[in-house]
């Protein structure tokens, strides 16, 4: 049976949004999420492995000398209807904004906020990938995915996901145990719109010219924003936001705030404080800095480019310059959204 794809040896450059040109021993591509179980009870794990969606949330920093293992299956399927909500199954291959962009034309909500951010399905539960207000927790119900030790299938439901801010059970205890095959998400068929963050609101009545603008308005509205703000990486090497927004007590943020009263922030349900790292960043004189062939973008502190030829590890040492900076002004750490691989 034709389980996959192997490449050997494989020019990694294709598979990472930062476009950082290294090679990896092995690229297995699925195409069929039946494929995956059988694979991996014949095969044995190497000593180094990754799953890969993507690339958007990698920074290569040198060759990788193991295996790397991509989804390439597709499908969206209504597996249950009611009233009120739909039930729908994607295929971990999916590309995350291919899956928006049917839930709005479909007029199903939950996903509009989230539109326009790179990645598969498989990646979005492992992240808990969230923008505006909105979380990939939020319309989770279920995955299956494949234990790569053993070819066993398992589900998992929300109760063991464990999700929290950039984070699921898949970053913590599970982390490279699994791969995943599909995702099932629940959506409304009656939309509550989640415009919390003013500027999406006023963005999304502005294009729209109405008040209460409808999913598609909202979903524009996004993708002007993050384009107007974001470089796209097949022009400019990236991966999106490098850190993620640093979330402190409130002893820390008052004492901030006194200092700095225009610090940009959002209050947490539990009495915490979330920063925006990319005002953090800017204000520490650090937009558009550049260091060899990496720099901080012009347009969005929070974004690292690489200019053409840098190398992971002058990525790398853009972001602790970063950090260091910071923590000098502002005594907050910045941790990475993006691994170092």
């Amino acid at each position: 049976m034709h389980y996959m794809r192997t490449i050997q040896k494989a020019s990694i450059k294709e598979y990472n949004t930062f476009g950082v040109d290294n090679r990896v021993n092995n690229l297995v591509i699925f195409d069929h999420a039946e494929e995956v179980s059988a694979y991996f009870k014949e095969n044995t794990l190497p000593d180094k492995y990754l799953v890969i969606g993507e690339g958007s949330n990698l920074l290569f920093t040198k060759d990788f000398e193991g295996s790397l293992y991509k989804m390439e299956n597709k499908g969206i399927a209504i597996v249950e209807e009611k009233p009120q909500a739909v039930w729908v199954k994607v295929a971990a291959g999916e590309k995350w904004d291919d899956l928006v962009q049917w839930a709005v034309d479909n007029n199903y909500g939950g996903l509009e906020n989230l539109s326009h951010i790179p990645g598969t399905l498989g990646a979005a539960p492992v992240q808990n990938i969230g923008a505006y207000g909105v979380e990939f927790q939020d319309v989770f119900q279920s995955l299956e995915a494949v234990e790569m030790a053993t070819g066993d299938v398992r589900k998992f439901y929300l109760q063991e996901m464990d999700f929290d801010y950039r984070y699921s059970s898949f970053k913590g205890p599970l982390k490279n145990k699994y791969i995943v095959n599909w995702v099932v998400i629940k959506l409304n068929r009656y939309p509550l719109l989640q415009l919390d963050y003013a500027s999406l609101k006023k963005q999304a009545q502005e294009l729209s010219g109405k008040d209460i603008p409808a999913i598609a308005d909202i979903r524009n509205a996004v993708i002007h924003i993050r384009e107007s703000k974001l470089p796209d990486p097949k022009q400019l090497g990236n991966a999106g936001s490098f850190f993620k927004n640093p979330i402190v007590d409130e002893a820390t943020f008052k004492a901030l705030q006194k200092t700095y009263p225009q610090i940009v922030y959002y209050l947490l349900d539990y009495g915490k404080y979330k920063l925006a790292a990319a005002w953090l960043i800017e204000n520490s004189g650090l937009k558009g800095f550049v260091m060899g062939a990496a720099s901080v973008h012009d347009q969005h502190a929070l974004i690292l480019i690489n200019n053409g030829g840098a190398k992971g590890s002058q990525i790398v040492n853009l972001s602790e310059h970063i950090q260091k900076t910071v923590k000098q002004k502002f005594g907050v750490d910045l941790d990475p959204e993006v691994l170092f691989v």
